[in-house]
């Protein structure tokens, strides 16, 4: 193999896959990326078993060839390098040169053979949408999915399909939905996918914008964007049927501007106790939304807001993280918060669009 292309290119593309390639001691060849000429451009592929990355690059090649080589090294000596053409070509000794004017390294390799085959996701329930449009998406609910890897189904993000597309993402402590307009199908499916999995999604869309085309099967899942390709495996297990947990009647509403309320919480929060847990009081006489939190060693803390209230006074104790998180991610300038009492979930939305929700469970005791 022999290519010749820029150190700006290079670099970009080792980003896109760098990140999958880890760690491995048991599969050394996991720890490698593979170049591979392929359809006049460089193809550059990483995996760790669980996810895929493919992306192509352009360059001059002068002569057809694969190599693999340790993903650490490469990105290391490529983002080190001046911004120059490098030439890239393999050598005896099973050795990759990498060279510019007075740039002169050889990196060991491993043969193309010991890299694992990547299955193709070809035939599947397809959708098309704005690329930047899931990144958002995105964004918006895969900080709500679990941790805890006993219970699997819920560490990923689930994609509903159909009609539209539905995001969800639920802890069991909190829950958000959200719902885009796609290209699709009239027929439903569901699948699960794993968090890591939408945080490289996420990460390779970044400020670009265009066309996404996603494809799912009953095991995996390809993404397919500007030249690059994301091939994951789904979660197995049944995702919760969590329409039921949603109140469909509330007793009181609150309308709030997000960033009183973002101001709000991060201000009582300096004081709120192991649980981050703030009080939560509201009155519709008053027209009053107060936040309040305490601490025995270091003092209290209340902020009152003016807020349009519609249906009597109470209170409730919420974790302010996880508000906080919401209100981060959410579109508009105003929120409405739904509340029955102080043990139902409470539920936070725009005002102005139907097509995001975020529940939250009160902390009790």
């Amino acid at each position: 193999m022999k290519i010749i292309c820029t150190q700006e290119n290079l670099k970009t593309s080792l980003q896109i896959i760098g990140r999958v390639a880890g760690s491995s001691n048991t599969l050394p060849i996991l720890n490698n990326v593979l170049l591979k000429t392929e359809n006049g451009q460089l193809k550059l592929q990483a995996t760790n078993l669980e996810v895929a990355i493919s992306t192509y690059m352009r360059c001059k090649i002068e002569e057809e060839g694969a190599v693999t080589v340790v993903s650490k090294i490469i990105n290391d000596l490529v983002n080190s390098l001046p911004n120059q053409n490098l030439t890239i070509q393999t050598a005896e000794n099973n050795v990759l040169k990498i060279e510019t004017e007075n740039y002169h390294t050889t990196l060991k390799t491993l043969p193309e053979e010991e890299f694992p085959l990547i299955p193709s996701v070809e035939n599947g329930y397809e959708v098309s949408l704005k690329a930047e449009d899931l990144k958002k998406s995105l964004d918006q609910v895969s900080f709500a999915s679990s941790t805890n890897q006993t219970q699997p189904e819920i560490t990923g993000v689930l994609f509903s399909i159909g009609k539209n597309l539905k995001l969800a993402a639920t802890d069991r402590y909190r829950l958000a939905e959200k719902i885009l307009s796609i290209k699709g199908l009239s027929t439903e499916h569901q699948s699960i996918l794993p968090h890591k999995t939408i945080q490289e999604l996420s990460r390779i869309i970044g400020p670009q914008s265009g066309e996404a085309r996603l494809v799912f099967n009953d095991t995996q899942t390809l993404f397919k964007f500007s030249g690059t390709e994301i091939i994951s495996r789904l979660v197995d297990g049944q995702y919760p049927d969590y329409q039921q947990i949603i109140p469909t009647n509330f007793t009181t509403e609150i309308y709030a501007s997000k960033q009183q309320l973002i101001g709000a919480l991060k201000t009582v929060a300096v004081f709120s106790q192991g649980n981050n847990s703030v009080k939560l009081e509201y009155s519709e006489p008053e027209q009053k939304l107060s936040f309040a939190a305490e601490s025995s060693e270091l003092g209290r803390s209340k902020v009152d807001l003016g807020c349009e209230i519609r249906g009597g006074v109470g209170s409730l104790v919420l974790n302010y993280r996880y508000v906080l998180d919401c209100l981060g991610s959410m579109d508009g300038d105003e929120v409405v918060l739904k509340i029955n009492n102080n043990t139902s979930p409470t539920l936070v939305v725009p005002r102005q669009s139907a097509d995001y929700l975020y529940l939250v469970m009160p902390i009790q005791g």
